[in-house]
């Protein structure tokens, strides 16, 4: 029997619910509330900051709501439709006014769907920003649509046929022209001076605008209208010459934008308005086909075709069916009728309500199983060129389950997250690449403290609503690995976020202007937020606010005073003269798969392999345990820690740069399961490991 060592690079390949023996020697069994960074390696994530209170959860209308996040002018808001209202919140907190256009009955009624029956987009159009929204189960119709002016026309062959437009002011004719076909037929009127091109009198103008997607248009200050869209109506020709888009007497699946048109897709057609006028879906001329018309195409195939989705790329507009993938491109870069093709790209199944996601350079998309959610991972290339799909769930199969409702992504990060409104969990996938180089590609998950709303990003800076205990909460956490900000360091020494949630300062009250007060011998800290009951509360010093130390936490009590409002307690001295930061413990927690001798050719799944220990290398971190499971025998646990006597110095953070702590294992390889956690406020970086042990190989008779 042989002594032998082997390192673990690092953990950067993230979870896999692979065998152990076949996971990749970076994989872990699970990781909760972890981040796979590049730079750190597998570290703690960064908590969760309240932000603002946004009402009653369950209780209230807001509950099974469409929830989503949008820009306009330089603000950032968060917005949710429930129960034929829309409601709006700046990313301060301050719920805004939102008024209703109600110049007919479908205003409101357009909002009345499931959640997951609406779709988006955001355009600014003369200085405005507007809010498109699509309810994907209203059918457009042209149900009570008025006529073009006009009762009759005359004809005439061609146009030096007219007589003359001084004469005839508000006639009509219908110019035939020499051919049998009525496809070159047209219109014209005259306005006592000259004849210009007309729709054909007493025919229908257009479609019903409130039965076709809406606007939510922001006002000044925090005011916003929801209101129909000024749909463009037929101006020229008739129903052959100039006919309705596809899109009416169909269901509008999703909305999109892509070289200044705004793009529906329904039924099998992909149609983008006019450039520029992004509610203007009709022809421009009767007589000729321009540059400036609108483009309305059909993807072929072989089955028929339902279209759900669209991703606008560089390449074009990705297009997804149920069964199929299309791509919408032009030869000359600019999308126009003549130049504009739809191809066929693949036959993948694709959910039809969680929209497909770019991820920077590709394309995630998600197919469900009765169990479990597939996820795939598009690269597309030229024009000329097939994309390439990878199945990027395969080694973590049956670990997002299908009961996901809403996806979303961060392309800047490459990271896609999904979540399920009922849920406190968020999947993630998380794919870096430098240049053609593929950084990193792995799972992990986050718990939050109740059940996730809303995800979505802006640069590095994350937004989640939160439901827990009846209350929606907005909440902001950043992205990379140790932000600054909130410090729970001296100043001089570290700035980090800790790693907890619900994030906040004292809250003032009436009478506690400071949101600090000692009374009945305990520090009462007050909160803007309600009581979770699941939730461990937690006090750290901050030293932000000037307090020359920090790093020292408190375990609390929650309770509250019926004039002043809810608190956390702290018994014992005073310590209102502290700068405090309060919120709610979260737990990392990594759990490592069992270890085997591997070299490059194999895995020895047969040999005899006893672990002596394994060293951790940990990057800046403060204290986390090690947990050894041994086979029917109680859990021993280790603590690493920079601080000894298990103590926080008021003069010194609980935090060290680099150490390498060794966990004492004396077990066969497959004895034992080790677990990392931490559920402190501090961050942990797990960086790499390497394991010490006996290997004796097995040997066979050969025959």
């Amino acid at each position: 029997m042989a002594n032998i060592a082997q390192q673990i690079p690092n953990f950067l390949g993230g979870v896999s619910t692979q065998p152990d023996d076949q996971k990749q020697l970076n994989q872990v069994r699970n990781i909760v509330n972890g981040y796979l960074d590049p730079t750190f390696g597998l570290v703690k994530r960064n908590g969760f900051k309240w932000a603002a209170n946004l009402g009653a959860g369950t209780s209230s209308s807001l509950s099974g709501g469409y929830w989503f996040y949008f820009r306009a002018d330089t603000d950032r808001f968060v917005a949710c439709i429930a129960n034929q209202t829309i409601r709006v919140w700046n990313v301060n907190g301050t719920e805004c006014t939102v008024s209703y256009n109600n110049s007919n009955t479908w205003t409101n009624s357009y909002l009345t769907s499931s959640s997951e029956s609406f779709h988006h987009t955001s355009v600014v159009q003369n200085n405005i920003d507007q809010v498109v929204i699509v309810n994907r189960n209203q059918t457009v119709n042209t149900t009570g649509v008025s006529n073009t002016p006009g009762s009759s026309f005359s004809s005439a062959n061609s146009i030096s046929e007219l007589p003359a437009a001084s004469a005839n002011n508000g006639s009509y004719y219908k110019i035939e022209n020499i051919s049998a076909s009525s496809d070159d037929d047209y219109y014209v009127v005259s306005n006592g001076t000259v004849w210009s091109e007309s729709a054909r009198p007493a025919i229908r103008s257009g479609y019903n605008g409130s039965s076709a997607p809406h606007k939510l248009v922001k006002g000044s200050g925090n005011t916003f209208t929801f209101e129909e869209c000024p749909w463009g109506t037929r101006t020229v020709g008739d129903l052959d010459s100039n006919p309705d888009p596809s899109f009416v007497g169909q269901k509008i699946r999703a909305v999109f934008t892509a070289g200044n048109r705004l793009g529906f897709v329904a039924g099998e057609n992909v149609i983008l308005s006019q450039p520029n006028k992004y509610f203007d879906f009709y022809g421009r001329s009767a007589q000729v086909l321009t540059d400036s018309d609108p483009v309305d195409l059909a993807c072929g195939g072989n089955r028929k075709i339902l279209l759900s989705h669209a991703v606008p790329l560089t390449q074009g507009v990705l297009l997804f069916s149920p069964q199929q993938q299309f791509l919408l491109f032009s030869d000359t870069g600019v999308f126009t009728p003549a130049a504009s093709t739809v191809k066929t790209l693949s036959n993948y199944e694709v959910d039809d309500i969680i929209s497909p996601m770019e991820t920077g350079t590709n394309v995630i998309f998600i197919n469900k199983t009765a169990d479990y959610c597939r996820t795939i991972e598009m690269t597309t290339r030229g024009q000329g060129d097939s994309p390439l799909f990878v199945e990027v769930g395969k080694t973590v199969t049956q670990y997002v389950p299908s009961s996901i409702t809403n996806a979303t992504s961060n392309a800047q990060n490459g990271l896609t997250f999904m979540y399920d409104q009922s849920s406190d969990k968020i999947f993630i996938y998380r794919n870096y690449i430098e240049g053609q180089e593929v950084i990193l590609r792995g799972w992990f998950s986050w718990q939050l403290p109740g059940n996730v709303q809303l995800v979505d990003t802006y640069n590095d800076l994350m937004y989640a609503v939160i439901e827990s205990d009846d209350q929606l909460v907005l909440c902001t956490s950043e992205l990379n690995a140790i932000p600054t900000g909130v410090q729970v360091a001296d100043g001089s020494i570290l700035e980090s976020n800790p790693s907890f949630d619900f994030i906040s300062e004292p809250n003032p009250v009436t009478g506690v202007p400071s949101g600090k007060e000692y009374v009945n011998g305990e520090t009462r800290i007050y909160i803007p937020f309600s009581p979770i009951a699941s939730a461990q509360p937690i006090a750290v010093q901050d030293a932000a606010a000037g307090s020359t130390f920090s790093g020292f936490y408190q375990a609390c009590t929650t309770a509250t005073d019926p004039t002043k409002g809810n608190y956390f307690a702290i018994p014992g001295a005073d310590l209102t003269n502290l700068s405090w930061l309060v919120g709610y413990k979260l737990e990392l927690s990594v759990e490592l798969p069992t270890i085997y001798y591997r070299n490059q050719e194999f895995v020895d799944v047969e040999a005899y392999l006893s672990i002596h220990r394994v060293n951790f290398a940990l990057g800046l971190s403060g204290q986390c345990d090690f947990k050894i499971t041994p086979l029917n025998q109680p859990e021993v646990s280790y603590e690493a820690t920079t601080i000894f006597s298990n103590q926080y110095k008021y003069d010194k953070i609980p935090l060290d740069d680099r150490i390498v702590f060794t966990v004492p294992i004396m077990q066969k390889n497959t004895g034992f399961d080790l677990k990392v956690t931490s559920s402190n406020p501090y961050i942990v970086s797990l960086s790499s490991a390497m394991w010490e042990g006996s290997y004796s190989p097995k040997y066979y008779r050969r025959a």
